[in-house]
């Protein structure tokens, strides 16, 4: 009989993604796939177009929603239980892989009232309120980054499942020397754009001084495309060649052809940069919980393999200044390349999905003995 696993991810693509690896990964192993979402989540939209069976539980954030979202938050929260301990028990999986999202919560807590074994996975550097407290009754909590949970025998560092396609062992040298007449610039303000790279970067790159020519591609988010590609168009000259698109669908062609990125730093971004050996400018989002993206991208940037500028001190003339200074400098754009490729966790995918069969094969052994 198959073996049977339920995802729990869902709100951004940074939980989406690295969920959908671990379970393509573990689909071509024979194991059956169950979706746990919430309504209106991007997961909603984008787990159906891969085949894979989806219940979605009516729960939401909290934080900063003001007083009637928190007089039914507890409503919603029991509902939420109730509705993921029914899926649990319908499609009876024998491992259940929280990856982040609003039905991580109801869900494993619903993991844990029908017994079965829960192995959750923080992506960030800073651990998350919800899997801080799934971490007191999961069976294996993993983490991208080491510190992220206080250190205990159930705790492992994995690293952050990307897409299969994303990244190889090429020296980054091959891409970037591959264009000695141009600088290519990659854009990504994560799934949803960023609002602050689509009002000041059409400018920022007019002003990068360089003798190479700047080609550049800006993923905007949803509804941004027209202002955006004006906006390039009002500060156009004739050393910047631009292509605007609202979503990247090919993450691991945007990487190959990147010799700079200019990004947030959600865990999934930080975690694909390295694994495609790109060389980042960081701008954590200012508003993230207890300031994790900033932690993030330490991990790249202290190993001088990116840099990071806080939002509050981007400015056109800096970026502008930095982008000039390694696009005029391509020796060090390589090496910045190289350090990040090392940092890489390749193996990710296969530890959290080994993970994920140790703790229902555990499970499967017990439920043996106590049959005996």
């Amino acid at each position: 009989m198959n073996k049977r696993i339920l995802l729990m991810a869902g709100g951004t693509g940074g939980h989406i993604f690295p969920a959908l690896a671990v379970g393509h990964a573990l689909e071509q192993e024979g194991w059956s796939l169950h979706w746990l979402g919430s309504v209106g989540g991007m997961e909603q939209e984008l787990i159906p177009q891969h085949g894979i069976p989806m219940t979605l539980l009516p729960v939401k954030g909290i934080r900063n929603k003001g007083l009637v979202s928190l007089i039914k938050a507890p409503f919603q929260l029991l509902n939420s239980i109730f509705l993921a301990r029914k899926a649990i028990k319908k499609f009876k999986p024998d491992v259940v892989l929280g990856m982040g999202g609003f039905a991580s919560g109801p869900g494993g807590i619903a993991a844990k009232l029908c017994g079965v074994p829960l192995v959750i996975h923080e992506q960030n550097a800073v651990a998350g309120m919800t899997n801080n407290q799934l971490n007191r009754f999961s069976r294996w909590t993993l983490q991208a980054y080491p510190g992220a949970f206080q250190e205990s025998n159930k705790v492992k560092t994995v690293g952050n499942p990307v897409r299969q396609d994303i990244g190889s062992d090429k020296d980054p040298a091959l891409r970037i020397e591959s264009d000695e007449k141009s600088v290519h610039i990659l854009v990504i303000g994560g799934s949803r754009g960023a609002a602050v790279f689509n009002e000041e970067l059409p400018e920022t790159f007019s002003r990068v001084n360089s003798g190479l020519k700047v080609q550049v591609r800006h993923q905007c988010g949803k509804g941004n495309y027209d202002a955006v590609l004006e906006r390039y168009q009002q500060h156009g000259t004739s050393k910047v060649t631009v292509e605007v698109s609202e979503f990247i669908t090919d993450m691991a062609r945007a990487y190959e052809w990147a010799d700079l990125v200019v990004c947030r730093a959600g865990a999934l971004t930080v975690a694909e940069i390295a694994m495609a050996g790109c060389v980042a400018i960081f701008v954590p989002y200012p508003h993230a919980v207890d300031d994790h993206q900033t932690y993030n991208a330490r991990y790249l940037a202290d190993q001088g393999a990116a840099l990071i500028i806080q939002q509050h001190d981007l400015s056109k003339e800096r970026l502008a200044q930095e982008i000039t200074a390694l696009a005029n400098d391509k020796e060090h754009l390589i090496d910045m390349a190289r350090k990040a490729q090392a940092l890489a966790r390749p193996e990710a995918t296969q530890k959290v999905a080994e993970y994920c069969k140790k703790a229902a094969e555990e499970k499967a052994a017990k439920t043996a003995r106590e049959q005996v």
